[in-house]
């Protein structure tokens, strides 16, 4: 079928279509109008605001609205197009009219300010050249509505836009084949034209065929007459008359045909003419089914009318009702002929308030075109419904009426309460919700997505799901289906905006957003939490300090590796030596800094697959699978290679090392791990004196290098006491002792900061707390050689006053062993005479003095004495 040549208006009444147009523009408080495919106007623009109109008066908005028309009219076979306009950011929506697959118009609606709206209403004003302040008000001006109400008035402009293309096409189609009729019939006039002009011919030839036979008898008297005078001329004219009637022999066969000829022609025209009566016949059938089909049309809009869920009223310019929905009748329980005598302001007898807002509404419209108005509508049976209405000035015929929908809003009203608190739940919760359809985009987000994402509202709502999970959508396809089905809670890798991976837990259930089915999915940033998992699992299976594995995963491994397969399986015991001495001289961090270099070592020397881990406070154990004896003496020696130059604060590495194999798979991997550690403890007894010795002799050195006046004044404080010794007789066996414990009383101070032993002001209570920490010191590092054991008792107690008020223990006169009384009358004594930071030295004979004043109070009286005796 053809339809190219076709245009709107060859299908419709301009004047009906305005009617319809208006309507609809008053009825749903749109603008709207009907335009060529291009945007150019057909109808006059219906409820066209006044912002919009000031903006078509200038070239760029008129332009920028001819462009918005021809999208928004763009055709769409699933449903209206709904843009913002590019001449304002209104919202507005258009459908295509159709027929045959030619698009022939546009009808538009729209000119609302919706929920969304935020365009910058100044900077557009200065572009498009409208004053300011006129574009602020006819802006205030413009009918507000939610966009979901503006979508459901687009459908239902786009059901209407169908509805004119099938009118529209069947319009065509019957006036195509009236037009084929036509033609047939104007073919069968012509058909008869012919043949009656072929009759009237055939008639003259036979009239002109009976003049020459009246001529042919005139001659064939004459020729009777001649015959009578000549035979020869009778016997000529014989001929000739035999000769006329063949002619008039041949002219009759020639008429006979003729006359079977017309006969045919006449019954071949009466069955022309009877298929044209049959056809006809069949057209006036077509077109009274056309017009039951129209009727149902009528109907069907009618029903669509009656259907709508909230009361359709139309009042004229006295506030009488003029024209309602079944609703209406059925919410305010008036019959129809009742409601014919209603007025506005009759459903608000008595309450004031409502009146008083429906007038309210009522100069809206007068002023704007458009109103609303909340208010209690009386039924008839007294009952008053909390109703939403909406109205619109409508001119029909010059007359002004008002149209508009009333809405029961007892239920809107509590379901709104209820979405307010769904959507404080949904906006204060910490966790990310996200709504997913099927294919994954993300519908709509919480404000904690927005937060936790790091993507803006807009940005979100153009992502899909797998944007954030940054894996290909096969892989989740069916987890999807299964969210959907049962409802899951899973842990998955989530990408911010910025690219950093969290760790999230989604809780994901089926769940329908309308009447479409989406995902509802609840994030959780779980990142922390995982963090401390990970952490506390490495924890429990790590030492904090060496990183290497615990005790408690070196049990669950060594059970785990006793198999026939590992066999043999070597394990090695180590015992750091000298870790005490550290702890005590120069601090546990020191100590520490001893077990880590110590666990490098072996670490270093051991393999990938080799099972490294702490056992206790200064013990590893190193668990060699598929190794023999052998093997392990190897490691053993490279791990001693490892350490054998590392020191800390001077003092070299020292591990003492046991180990043994299991050959056997009915021998107990205990016994072994026993036997290791033994062969361990002999070895430590053999290497621990030796390395004892010199980790003393370097803590002195180091002391005596970190300050050389300890050194010089360490010397002195010995020398003394060997005078003293030999001064009260003495053995030489325990003079020689007082030598070596003069020159190492002060060892302890070897763990006391530097800057508190040089320190020239008065020391503070803190710092002469750590002073007096250096006997207790010296004790514990010398008492770990049991050679140095007697001489660390006398070293503890060196600072004890003869009174009992010295430190650390408090201990008073003989309870103070001699050579400890003796190395505190030296130790004074060398303090006194020796130039200190903090004060200038006293000559010998003040120094003595001191000493004598002192005497049975801080020094053992006796040996006071006998050190005075033995100086003068």
């Amino acid at each position: 079928m053809k339809t190219m040549e076709y245009k709107f208006t060859d299908f419709f009444d301009l004047s009906e279509i305005q009617k319809l147009q208006d309507l609809f523009s008053d009825a749903m408080g749109v603008a709207s109008l009907i335009t060529e495919p291009d945007g150019t106007p057909i109808t006059e623009p219906s409820g066209f605001c006044g912002l919009c109109n000031e903006i078509r008066k200038t070239e760029i908005g008129f332009r920028n609205c001819l462009i918005s028309d021809s999208i928004i009219g763009s055709p769409n076979e699933e449903g209206p197009n709904i843009k913002r306009c590019l001449s304002g950011g209104l919202l507005d929506g258009g459908a295509s009219i159709i027929v045959g697959g030619k698009h022939i118009a546009n009808w538009l609606i729209g000119q609302i300010v919706d929920d969304e709206f935020n365009i910058n209403q100044n900077n557009y004003a200065d572009l498009i050249g409208i004053k300011r302040d006129v574009y602020e008000k006819e802006l205030g001006k413009v009918k507000r509505m939610s966009k979901s109400q503006f979508v459901n008035i687009c459908n239902y402009l786009y059901l209407n836009a169908q509805m004119l293309s099938k009118y529209a096409l069947k319009g065509v189609s019957l006036e195509h084949e009236i037009a084929s009729k036509i033609n047939t019939e104007l073919e069968m006039k012509e058909l008869n034209t012919e043949l009656e002009l072929k009759v009237k011919r055939r008639t003259t030839r036979l009239e002109e065929l009976n003049i020459e036979l009246q001529d042919s008898n005139a001659m064939l008297e004459e020729t009777n007459a001649v015959l009578e005078e000549t035979n020869a001329e009778l016997e000529e004219i014989n001929a000739m008359l035999e000769e006329e009637i063949a002619k008039r022999q041949r002219a009759e066969l020639e008429i006979r045909l003729l006359n079977e000829d017309l006969e045919n022609k006449v019954i071949e025209r009466t069955n022309q003419l009877q298929d044209i009566n049959a056809m006809l016949e069949e057209e006036i059938i077509e077109k009274i089914r056309a017009e039951n089909e129209l009727n149902q049309e009528r109907v069907f809009t009618d029903a669509l009318f009656d259907s709508a869920q909230g009361m359709i009223f139309l009042y004229d310019d006295n506030q009488r009702l003029i024209r309602w929905n079944k609703k209406h009748e059925e919410m305010t329980g008036y019959t129809s002929a009742e409601l014919a005598h209603k007025s506005l302001l009759d459903w608000y007898e008595g309450d004031e308030k409502s009146k008083s807002a429906v007038l309210k509404g009522i100069g809206m419209v007068s002023k704007n075109g458009f109103g609303t108005a909340e208010a209690n509508l009386q039924t008839k049976d007294g009952i008053k419904i909390p109703m939403y209405f909406t109205a619109s000035t409508v001119v029909i015929n010059g007359k002004q009426y008002f149209a508009g929908i009333g809405i029961d809003t007892t239920e809107w009203k509590q379901l709104n309460e209820r979405v307010k608190k769904y959507q404080v739940l949904a906006e204060k919760a910490n966790d990310a919700m996200l709504f997913i359809d099927k294919e994954g985009n993300i519908l709509e987000a919480n404000d904690a997505a927005v937060r936790i994402y790091g993507y803006t509202y807009s940005e979100l709502l153009n992502l899909k799901i797998f944007d954030l999970r940054r894996i290909d959508a096969s892989n989740i396809v069916d987890q999807m289906a299964l969210a959907d089905s049962e409802g899951i809670i899973f842990d998955a890798i989530h990408y911010l905006k910025d690219g950093t991976p969290i760790n999230v837990e989604v809780s994901s259930q089926g769940t329908y957003l309308g009447e479409k089915r989406v995902l509802l999915s609840i994030v959780r940033d779980i990142t922390d939490r995982k963090k401390k998992e990970d952490e506390n699992r490495y924890l429990s299976y790590h030492d904090p300090l060496t990183g290497l594995y615990n005790r408690r995963f070196y049990e669950e491994e060594i059970k785990r590796l006793d198999t026939e397969r590992n066999i043999p399986i070597s394990i090695i015991v180590g015992d750091v030596n000298g870790l005490k001495i550290l702890n005590d001289a120069f601090g546990h961090d020191k100590g520490d800094e001893l077990l880590v270099k110590a666990a490098k070592a072996i670490q270093r020397a051991c393999r990938a697959d080799d099972i490294v881990a702490r056992w206790g406070g200064d013990e590893f154990v190193i668990l060699l699978p598929k190794t023999t004896m052998e093997d392990a003496e190897r490691v053993v020696t490279r791990i001693r290679e490892k350490y054998a130059n590392v020191q800390v604060n001077s003092i070299r590495v020292s591990i003492s090392f046991g180990w043994d194999t299991k050959t056997k798979s009915d021998e107990s991997i205990i016994k072994v791990l026993k036997s290791a550690e033994d062969s361990m403890y002999k070895n430590k007894i053999i290497e621990n004196e030796g390395m004892r010795g010199n980790t003393i002799n370097t803590i002195i050195n180091t002391l005596h290098e970190k300050n050389p006046r300890e050194e010089q004044h360490s010397k002195r404080v010995s020398q003394i006491c060997q005078d003293i010794g030999k001064a009260i007789g003495l053995p030489e066996i325990e003079v020689s002792g007082l030598k070596v414990i003069g020159l190492l009383h002060d060892i302890g101070k070897i763990a006391i900061e530097e800057h508190i032993l040089n320190k020239p002001e008065k020391l503070t209570k803190n710092e002469w707390e750590q002073i007096k920490r250096h006997p207790d010191i010296g004790f514990r590092i010398l008492s770990t050689s049991y050679e140095m054991l007697e001489l660390a008792e006398g070293i503890l107690a060196h600072h004890e006053r003869w009174d009992g008020k010295g430190y650390p223990k408090g201990l008073k006169g003989e309870e103070i062993p001699k050579v400890s009384r003796i190395i505190a009358l030296a130790d004074s004594y060398d303090a006194m005479v020796s130039e200190r930071p903090y004060r200038i030295a006293l000559s010998e004979e003040a120094a003595l003095q001191e000493i004598l004043k002192n005497s049975g109070t801080q020094f053992d009286p006796e040996l006071a004495q006998i050190f005075a005796m033995k100086l003068r």
